[in-house]
């Protein structure tokens, strides 16, 4: 779903088009950044109609991009435009992705990596059935918890007892 409805677009190009509007002058009436009109006009003029954000790109359609792009010696907006790519920085990241980590960086998934391991070390049974391995493993993850909870009161303790003394001293001056 984008921010401006297709209506607005669509009203915004005719204007554009039958009174000869320029974009700065659409920008004071409208309110939008005459940067995101030009995008608009641009889109609308190459493939008839407006292209919607997309969040994910297979490495291989990345790939596409940036040797279409260095073939035909385009920039960025020309590129995105070609491609149906909203934000034409994209294909900027990708081209550093590229640079510092060559193909495989561009098939990567984004977003952080889960910290937390895929199976759970606790096994899904009666604690009769487990084995001594699961059992270890078990007792060692109680006791890291253990000690960080440990840590973590001492911690507030702490910090209790360095706000105390604070309070004390600006009371005595």
């Amino acid at each position: 779903m984008s921010k401006y409805s297709y209506d607005l677009k669509m009203q915004i190009i005719l204007e554009h088009k039958t009174k000869h509007y320029g974009s700065r002058i659409l920008e004071r009436k409208y309110g939008i950044r005459h940067s995101i009109i030009e995008l608009w006009i641009s889109q609308y003029e190459l493939n008839g109609k407006f292209t919607e954000p997309t969040r994910h790109f297979s490495g291989e359609f990345k790939l596409k991009v940036l040797n279409y792009q260095q073939e035909h010696h385009l920039s960025n907006l020309q590129t995105a435009l070609i491609f149906g790519i909203t934000n034409h920085g994209t294909i900027c990241a990708w081209r550093k992705k590229y640079i510092t980590g060559g193909t495989e960086a561009l098939f990567q998934k984004q977003g952080r990596r889960s910290k937390m391991p895929k199976k759970s070390l606790i096994p899904n049974k009666p604690r009769e059935e487990w084995t001594k391995d699961e059992e270890l493993a078990y007792l060692r993850m109680e006791n890291e918890y253990l000690k960080k909870l440990t840590a973590l009161i001492q911690e507030d303790k702490q910090r209790e007892k360095d706000s105390k003394n604070k309070k004390s001293e600006s009371l005595k001056n």
